[in-house]
């Protein structure tokens, strides 16, 4: 691996990405993002301003998409305040004024609770706070001066306790990205040396908790929040056009390809991050090794604490903290040449009484076979919700208000029940196999038989399946009926059955699973698991897991704030207790 030549290569992409915000349309720039980097190159200027003015007069006319001016206000905030830090006197006195206005007069707080919305309102205040030095924060009756020093603490805290337990929406295809953002933003503007150290430290934190879970830069396993499209495809960048340009929202996919260029043989989407396309980040040389050095198949256990969404809002409410001290979410996942398989293994429910427990499972993506080549090549099981009810429990993603699902996972096999026991909700679970990507299968009674490469997959469903044969999910779609459920997913290397899928299959029925619905018991091979505790070779398994991370590129003991980095051949430690 050659750093020279990563950084050069970098280099390109990330002028290719300017390249391309220089030039698109306006008119879709909601949080002035794109105009903020043309003002600050002199590109375009007029036309930047007119659109950076529109974005600072946020609360002063309807919202563009018809929503709550609230629920993004922090977007805003965070998208134009690069132009205090580089490029203010260059406005004229009447868009000067209008962001004086929007960051002296407005609360650009989220109206929506969650650790992400936090952190971005924060960011952008502490920011506006080093711009503002002798001015009042009239919204919030403080300082300058006072607001700089509040939220600074608070930063502070808030990244040690991130790089003690990670970050909320865990491992998110989407809200990943927006992290890199927040953190991209503060690395770059802030006056505050030990936050920027702080800031490029987390930077290097996220991206080794997305590669120690991946494989040539898709994502495997499970997540917290995320959309139906990015789990469907972990290549997934939404394409917008404005004008004559077309440009993708990165996501977690994109910063991969972005910091550590395409693999596979895919073509690395355009990031269109203004934060991380003008931030002098770039990930430190022990992080490019280990994304470019790992030797296969290796284990990964991590340790995630449950999102306290209210507890970050106002403030930092110890008391919530500490009621879900010691309670996570475990999490195992197998990553070698031919499959990534990977699940949620334990999960505490939240305290009763905590206002955020209505939280639990929101847009979750509890296990996936990941398989190479391509990202839709992935198998998993879900219980749908009302799509509807798209940012609670949707089609793809989500359990939140049923929560019915329990799962486990080793390096061969992924188990999941289901105990769907809410009368509105659907009885019946479904699958993401999409069928184009498997040259062989066989059908026999419970039992889906799969060739993909090298290996053979059995997938077997208690109630049995059936095919979606119409409609937009028709060829990777399957149902399987009834209210509680047992599937269970095992891989195998063709070599071992004489490379015949028919040989697999019978071997796999004579294993067959087993399924008793009243206990909510399931068994196979030396699995054997109930709805809170797994056994395997007759062993019970212990939650939660003690440590962060657990794997052989990276290891941290939960809660300490302390990453021991391994490439292999050496050993670095990030040490964020300063």
């Amino acid at each position: 691996m050659d750093m020279t030549e990563m950084k050069r290569e970098f280099e390109l992409r990330r002028a290719a990405g300017r390249e391309v915000l220089r030039s698109v349309s306006f008119s879709g720039d909601l949080y002035a993002t794109a105009a903020v980097l043309c003002l600050q190159e002199g590109v375009r200027t007029e036309a930047a301003e007119a659109q950076l003015k529109f974005t600072a007069e946020w609360f002063e006319h309807p919202h563009p998409n018809g929503r709550n001016h609230r629920g993004e206000a922090d977007f805003a905030a965070i998208g134009m305040v690069p132009i205090l830090c580089d490029g203010y006197d260059r406005l004229s006195e009447d868009c000067r004024a209008a962001l004086d206005r929007f960051f002296l007069e407005r609360d650009y707080r989220s109206m929506h609770g969650s650790e992400n919305h936090a952190i971005m309102a924060r960011v952008a205040r502490l920011l506006a706070a080093e711009f503002y030095t002798d001015r009042q924060f009239v919204q919030y009756g403080k300082s300058a001066e006072e607001i700089r020093a509040e939220d600074e603490a608070y930063i502070d805290e808030f990244l040690m306790y991130r790089a003690g337990r990670a970050w909320g929406e865990f491992d998110s295809l989407g809200y990943g990205a927006e992290d890199l953002s927040i953190l991209n933003t503060l690395f770059t503007y802030t006056k505050n040396d030990r936050l920027r150290k702080k800031a490029g430290m987390m930077l290097d934190m996220v991206l080794l908790d997305m590669i120690v879970d991946s494989k040539e830069g898709i994502y495997g396993g499970a997540h917290g929040r995320s959309y139906p499209e990015a789990v469907l495809d972990s290549t997934f960048s939404s394409i917008v056009t404005h004008g004559k340009a077309h440009f993708y929202h990165s996501t977690m996919y994109g910063y991969y390809c972005y910091y550590f260029g395409a693999e596979g043989g895919r073509p690395a989407p355009v990031m269109t991050h203004a934060s991380a396309l003008t931030s002098p980040y770039y990930p430190s040389e022990m992080v490019c090794r280990v994304a470019k050095c790992r030797k296969l198949p290796y284990e990964n256990r991590e340790r995630k604490h449950l999102h306290v969404m209210t507890a970050w809002d106002n403030g930092i409410n110890r008391r919530e903290l500490a009621l879900v001290e010691g309670l996570s979410i475990d999490k195992y996942i197998y990553v070698c040449e031919d499959y990534m398989l990977g699940s949620i293994t334990h999960q505490d429910a939240y305290p009763k009484g905590l206002i955020c427990a209505w939280y639990a499972h929101h847009q979750q993506h509890e296990w996936e076979l990941t398989l190479p080549g391509d990202g839709r090549a992935k198998i998993f099981t879900h219980h749908p919700g009302d799509p509807g009810e798209y940012k609670i429990h949707n089609r793809w993603t989500g359990d939140s208000f049923c929560n019915c699902g329990t799962h486990f996972c080793t390096r061969d096999t992924a188990i999941s029940m289901y105990n769907i026991k809410g009368e509105k909700e659907f009885p019946y679970i479904n699958a993401d196999v999409p069928l184009e990507f498997f040259r062989e299968r066989r059908e026999a009674g419970n039992f889906l038989f799969l060739r993909h490469g090298k290996i053979f997959i059995m997938l077997w469903f208690a109630n049995g399946y059936h095919y979606v044969t119409e409609g937009e999910t028709a060829g990777y779609e399957l149902l399987s009926d009834g209210r509680q459920h047992a599937v269970v997913c095992h891989v195998a290397k063709t070599s071992a059955f004489g490379d015949s899928i028919d040989t697999f299959a019978a071997a796999m029925q004579a294993e067959a699973p087993r399924f008793d619905a009243e206990t909510m018991t399931v068994e196979f091979r030396d699995i054997r698991m109930d709805y809170e505790n797994r056994w395997v070779k007759g062993e019970k398994q212990v939650f939660p897991y003690k440590n962060l991370y657990e794997s052989p590129w990276l290891w941290s003991e939960y809660g300490s704030g302390v990453l021991h980095i391994s490439d292999g051949e050496r050993e670095e430690i990030m040490d964020f207790n300063f």
